[in-house]
């Protein structure tokens, strides 16, 4: 494994002087986050309820701007999806495991299953939602089964660190340098495969949820060169935390592919648990992105102007 030895102090000086010019832009949205929860979770409890999906899909915007490529957008589409996840998915539930709010996005990670109990199994999903005045204007989706295995032997849903003494709320700002932390680090170690963090910014005991990866620092740095290929093309197209928690979604090509096409390569999206500035936890979901899409829209694009 090739390593680019990178000094940890001045990465992280770095990050922080990003953190003073978006501190400001982090705390204007902190009253309106509470009512996006609110408002994405009643959704997502719908869904899949007895309610009409006409009527559950009044709860998102007449012109809702959809990235799932296999749903149509405007709220005919949610209906019509909502719909077909009931029918083709009869007497499942979606189990929310993690939601974050940051800013005008909510990101909902879910488990659809009809064995909730059992997480080994189901439908992994990473839902971003982007709200305007209360209404869901715009949504984004990566999903893939959920591994009935693991080489770690951790489901893909569970949550296991364990803190060394109950953590203090986080400040906002310091909610904003662990997304600015993850993202760069991402953009560090899999864009430009600056492999020597792993050894600074990655704990020892690193908790993975990933079915191909044990548990350990040291089993990530030995599959780090497969996650990361030379010449693949890693570009980062959202980031958001919360609390203790941040994510970060890519559009991934290999080698040799149109870096500038949307419709082609992988879309992976992260969570990581940070803790006093070392990741600790960390799941995963990967979907090959399809040619095209029923609503004309890639997976990655942000398409909503107020």
């Amino acid at each position: 494994m090739k390593s680019i030895s990178i000094a940890p102090r001045t990465f992280l000086l770095s990050v922080a002087l990003l953190l003073v010019a978006a501190s400001s832009q982090a705390s204007q949205y902190k009253n309106s986050e509470r009512l996006n929860k609110t408002v994405v979770g009643q959704f997502v409890a719908a869904v899949m309820g007895p309610v009409d999906a006409e009527k559950v899909a009044r709860q998102v915007a007449p012109h809702i701007i959809e990235h799932d490529p296999l749903v149509r957008s405007g709220r005919n589409g949610t209906a019509d999806w909502i719909r077909s996840m009931r029918q083709n998915a009869p007497g499942q539930a979606i189990t929310v495991k993690h939601m974050l709010a940051d800013g005008d996005m909510v990101f909902v990670h879910s488990q659809v299953s009809a064995t909730p109990e059992n997480e080994m199994g189901g439908q992994n999903r990473y839902d971003f939602y982007r709200l305007d005045g209360g209404w869901i204007v715009e949504h984004w989706v990566v999903k893939a089964p959920a591994p009935t295995r693991s080489a770690s032997g951790n489901s893909a849903f569970s949550n296991l660190y364990a803190y060394p003494s109950p953590p203090a709320p986080l400040s906002s700002d310091r909610v904003e340098l662990n997304r600015l932390l993850v993202q760069t680090l991402s953009e560090e170690v899999f864009g430009k495969r600056n492999f020597a963090l792993l050894d600074r910014l990655w704990a020892p005991g690193y908790i993975q949820h990933n079915p191909y990866v044990r548990n350990g620092r040291a089993a990530l740095a030995s599959v780090i060169d497969y996650i990361a290929p030379a010449g693949s093309n890693y570009r980062v197209v959202r980031s958001m935390a919360d609390g203790d928690l941040g994510v970060v979604c890519s559009h991934n090509v290999d080698a040799g592919g149109n870096v500038a096409d949307e419709f082609s390569g992988a879309a992976v999206c992260d969570i990581y648990r940070v803790n006093n500035f070392e990741l600790v936890e960390h799941w995963d979901v990967v979907q090959q992105v399809p040619t095209s899409s029923v609503n004309g829209n890639s997976m990655f694009s942000s398409l909503y102007r107020k």
